[in-house]
């Protein structure tokens, strides 16, 4: 059987995107790589795949197909053996082409049927479907620090199939190759922020913070010289919240942060109005004073960070205070009112060793290893993901009800990235965070149903 794609005759990078990836997992099932032909060039005797949004693709126009009216939602059909794939826009394209594979085509391949538990399901004509999906959660992704990528483009291309469209960088210093990132995060569908201290990397105990607040002209000089014009999706900062104590020196964290913040934030705003600025905020030091915290300026998406028991746990069988997560979390979503800009930074994966951590010197080139490291890596990291991934199909659950929280009181606007780093994403997906994706994806789905999904995927792997 020959495949052959239509596509339109102008290409985005995510479109382009999107015929990549329907190109490789063809030739993953097929072995031959399937012809890419612009509309209007339509061979005979070959399974076509039509993509694009029905403005792009008149044969995709001709299919009606009811296409969820949120950004990443998609709709695809299956008729008379060709497939015909439409979006709200081009990263919903791009999703329809991740899902054929990782829900329809998985349907037809493990039939349920007990003389053949697996088929070929290229092995005759496609049957007719019709399928359509579109995220729960706005923004979902990953948040690592940015010298543990060893492989950029490999880490955004499986972000790529699980769906995830942010991904939050943390440096000391801007990376040499910023610019080659974000061109390539943009043709992947993901915004791409980066993060750097705003005071967050200084010794707590020689801190002193009446004066911390005089910095803020530091901090933005130190963004016009490092970051100017590789940020267009803003940045993440986190500040002096990452301690277990409410006060420094006899000062209040919550006051002391809030007032720097807010001082800080407005002079970015000043020069540089509507940029989108993430405030990450450790909700140990000031969770006792929410109250303070609501007086952030609302521009500022507050994302929040140690809130709890798993899912922001490091270990995901630490469900000691759920239920007081539950009540802590319900009341942050919306601490400025119901549009709160919120956010969430997850746990439960893997980390950093800090034991072994040092600051960089100076800006690295991030993201292209030879391979050689992550070879030398990939046994130790997978017997850690054997840990995460037993007690995700344990505990994952408590995970989905925590998402699922969130999501129904922001009613979807919300962003949660699961901090994975140093785990060797980029080599292959665990299944843990396969399972994690689904959710955000799904948030009402029954977790059963998610772990069958995340668990029959070919592109997942385990430990």
């Amino acid at each position: 059987m020959k495949f052959a794609l239509i596509h339109p005759k102008d290409l985005s990078p995510v479109i382009k995107k999107a015929l990549e990836v329907l190109s490789r997992r063809l030739c993953d099932h097929t072995g031959e790589f399937p012809a890419c032909l612009p509309c209007g060039s339509e061979p005979e005797d070959c399974t076509l795949f039509f993509i694009g949004r029905a403005e792009q693709n008149p044969s995709v126009a001709r299919r009606n197909l009811i296409v969820p009216q949120k950004s990443g939602g998609y709709a695809l059909e299956i008729s008379g053996g060709n497939v015909y794939i439409d979006g709200f826009d081009d990263p919903g394209v791009l999703y329809g082409c991740v899902d054929f594979f990782a829900r329809c085509l998985t349907s037809l391949e493990f039939p349920g049927d007990v003389v053949h538990y697996r088929v070929d399901p290229f092995s005759k004509p496609l049957p007719d479907a019709v399928f359509s999906s579109a995220p729960d959660v706005a923004e979902r992704g990953i948040w690592t620090w940015g010298h543990v990528i060893y492989d950029y483009r490999n880490f955004m291309d499986n972000m790529v199939l699980l769906k995830m469209n942010k991904l939050i960088v943390w440096n000391d210093h801007a990376p040499l190759n910023a610019r080659e990132m974000l061109e390539y995060a943009r043709a992947c569908g993901i915004k791409l922020v980066w993060g750097f201290p705003w005071g967050w990397d200084v010794n707590i105990h020689k801190l002193d913070l009446r004066s911390i607040v005089n910095t803020s002209g530091e901090i933005l000089e130190r963004f016009e010289r490092e970051y100017t014009g590789i940020a267009p999706d803003g940045f993440y900062f986190q500040s002096f919240t990452e301690i277990d104590s409410d006060n420094i020196g006899g000062v209040n964290v919550a006051e002391t942060v809030t007032e720097f913040v807010n001082r800080t934030a407005g002079m970015f705003f000043e020069k540089h109005p509507g940029m989108n600025i993430e405030f990450g905020l450790h909700a140990r030091s000031v969770k006792d004073r929410s109250d303070v915290i609501a007086r952030v300026d609302r521009s500022i998406k507050i994302v929040w960070e140690d809130c709890g028991s798993f899912p922001f746990s490091y270990l995901p069988d630490d469900l000691s205070s759920f239920s007081q997560t539950e009540d802590f979390v319900s009341r942050i979503a919306v601490l400025r009112g119901a549009d709160d800009r919120f956010g969430v930074v997850t746990k439960g994966f893997t980390k950093l060793d800090w034991q072994k951590f040092s600051h960089l010197d100076g800006p690295v080139i991030i993201g292209a290893a030879s391979g050689e490291k992550q070879r030398k890596m990939l046994l130790e990291r997978s017997r850690v993901w054997r840990y995460f991934q037993a007690n995700w199909m344990v505990y994952g659950k408590k995970a989905l009800e925590m998402i699922s929280l969130m999501n129904r009181i922001k009613n979807g606007s919300l962003s949660v990235t699961a901090l994975v780093e140093d785990g060797l994403f980029e080599e292959g997906i665990p299944f843990a965070v396969a399972l994690f994706s689904e959710m955000l994806w799904d948030a009402d789905a029954g977790f059963e149903a998610l772990l069958k999904y995340a668990a029959l995927r070919d592109d997942v792997y385990f430990s």
